[in-house]
């Protein structure tokens, strides 16, 4: 099947187009200058018969003899190309058909006839009528052949032309194309070189041809070694993404997640939430406390900077708290799409360590109670609201003999007692703290002495049970020395406030003295406070 669109056929074409149209001009040109070589050589065949006849017409002049006449005449009008003719002269005349050139309307041509013996004399005239039909029909003719030669032989010019195309070019070009159809890209296969063409074009761009497929091996060798170190890589983040102990997700600005791994999968269902395409905006629906989240990640994405804080997941009222550590950091395509990476690392256990550390640090290890130092920040919460309190001090008397005469453990024992005592006398909104070895204090909301008396004396009668120690038949009693200051009254300032409370407490241990079968209450005077005028 001929390809329309080969370059062989559009070859042919372009070439046959050409040929026709060199030949046209071509075969015009022969025509016209065929033509009128024929009407000119007719011309001079008409010259050189007359020529012939002309010495038996001066003759025939001469002698005034009809039959020479005829003869010549005759003789002339045998040839096609002579329609008619005449001579005539004062003694003779004849003609042949020049009635019927005249009714054509054929111009004769005229030659003269001279004298035999002295030719500067002329005798006759001889008027010579030529076949223009026949002249003209014998030179369409042969310029019509002549056409129809020039026509057949660029036709096989163009025949033979198309032929030594083909076999030069066409033929080893379509080889060329077959084989590098069938090549390929990145292996060892290349073109051969068409014979006889080691020299020409069609092999210089087989050799281009050539380089050019080292260099797609050699770019596809190198293609193919990055896509394996890709492909490792690749094996090796997903192996790491996937058993990642932290929740990793990759979301898309709709809240779509496009990426996500086991530990993220976990914590969802964890939580009871299970695994689903999409948690909200950020995650949110995760969140017990989701605008506030969102509020700092936003923030922090306005800036261009990621986002990291800690929050606490939504869980159910019989599951214990799940903190986890946000990390979220903004992301933008090429394309112009943002996405972000979100990491969730649970710290819960490192959430209750710290709660474990912070009661360590604020409440007593033996007692239970609140410590110095925790009481000393409920003291300073207290103050920075504003709220009256009464800070009593509380010291035991008899606790040294029982440490001096049975033991620490005997002298724990006592402070466990007084802790528990302290905690369940007083009111519900009251605080007791383990201020340091056999002191005590209780932080009460009261403002004048009557309501603390009256805390006190209930906190004394449970003081004041009899302990017995090592089977010992003796009753061992501890009672309290108290002493009192009032915020604001006493003063606003916290070592003011702790110091007029141990200085009521000392007068209070003094007065003891005096009547030792009871507690004492001292309270602290008003002081002035400088701080607090300021």
């Amino acid at each position: 099947m001929i390809n329309v669109r080969g370059l062989g056929f559009r070859f042919f074409l372009f070439l046959v187009v050409a040929a026709m149209i060199v030949v046209l001009v071509t075969a015009e040109f022969f025509y016209r200058a065929t033509y009128e070589n024929e009407i000119n050589e007719a011309n001079n065949d008409i010259e050189e018969l007359y020529q012939t006849v002309g010495a038996t017409a001066s003759i025939a002049a001469f002698l005034e003899d009809e039959d020479l006449a005829k003869e010549a005449i005759n003789g002339l009008v045998k040839t096609k190309k002579i329609l008619a003719a005449s001579i005539k002269s004062e003694a003779l005349y004849y003609q042949a058909n020049v009635t019927e050139a005249i009714n054509k309307d054929t111009e004769p041509r005229i030659f003269v006839v001279r004298h035999p013996f002295m030719p500067e004399e002329s005798l006759a005239e001889v008027k010579v009528y030529p076949n223009f039909e026949y002249i003209i029909q014998q030179a369409d003719k042969i310029s019509t052949d002549n056409s129809y030669s020039l026509y057949v032989e660029a036709l096989v010019v163009g025949i033979v032309a198309l032929f030594i195309t083909y076999y030069i070019i066409i033929s080893p070009m379509l080889r060329v194309g077959r084989s590098l159809h069938k090549i390929t890209p990145g292996t060892k296969e290349r073109i051969d070189i068409p014979d006889y063409h080691a020299q020409s074009e069609i092999g210089a761009l087989v050799q281009d041809t050539n380089e050019l497929l080292n260099k797609v091996e050699e770019q596809f060798t190198q293609e193919r070694q990055l896509r394996e170190e890709i492909e490792f890589l690749e094996k090796r983040f997903r192996m790491l993404f996937e058993n990642a102990k932290t929740a990793t997700v990759l979301m898309a600005e709709n809240g779509i997640i496009e990426l996500r791994n086991n530990a993220f999968n976990d914590l969802v269902e964890k939580i009871g939430l299970g695994v689903k395409q999409g948690y909200g905006e950020l995650l949110d629906e995760l969140f017990e406390t989701p605008d506030a989240m969102k509020s700092a990640l936003k923030e922090a994405f306005a800036r261009n900077e990621f986002a990291t804080g800690e929050y606490k997941l939504k869980s159910s009222a019989n599951d214990s708290a799940i903190w986890v550590q946000l990390i979220a950091s903004p992301l933008l395509t090429e394309d112009g799409e943002r996405y972000y990476q979100l990491a969730l690392n649970d710290i819960s256990s490192r959430r209750q360590e710290l709660q474990k550390l912070a009661l360590q640090a604020d409440f007593d290890a033996l007692t239970g109670i609140y410590n110095r130092n925790g009481g000393e920040k409920l003291i300073t919460k207290l103050m920075k609201k504003e709220h009256q309190f009464a800070l009593t001090l509380i010291d035991l008397n008899g606790f040294k003999a029982v440490n001096d005469i049975y033991g620490h453990d005997a002298g724990d024992e006592v402070l466990i007692f007084v802790a528990e005592q302290l905690k369940e006398k007083i009111r519900k909104n009251d605080v007791a703290i383990r201020w340091g070895g056999d002191e005590f204090v209780l932080l009460l909301q009261a403002d004048d002495e009557e309501s603390v008396k009256s805390v006190i004396e209930k906190v004394n009668t449970g003081v004041k049970q009899p302990f017995y120690f090592n089977n010992d038949t003796k009753p061992t009693v501890v009672s309290m020395s108290v002493g009192v200051a009032f915020y604001p009254q006493t003063s606003c300032n916290l070592h003011a406030l702790i110091k007029s409370a141990d200085i009521a407490m000392y007068k209070a241990k003094q007065n003891k003295i005096a009547a030792p079968d009871d507690y004492l209450f001292f309270a602290a005077p008003e002081i002035i406070d400088t701080e607090r005028n300021q």
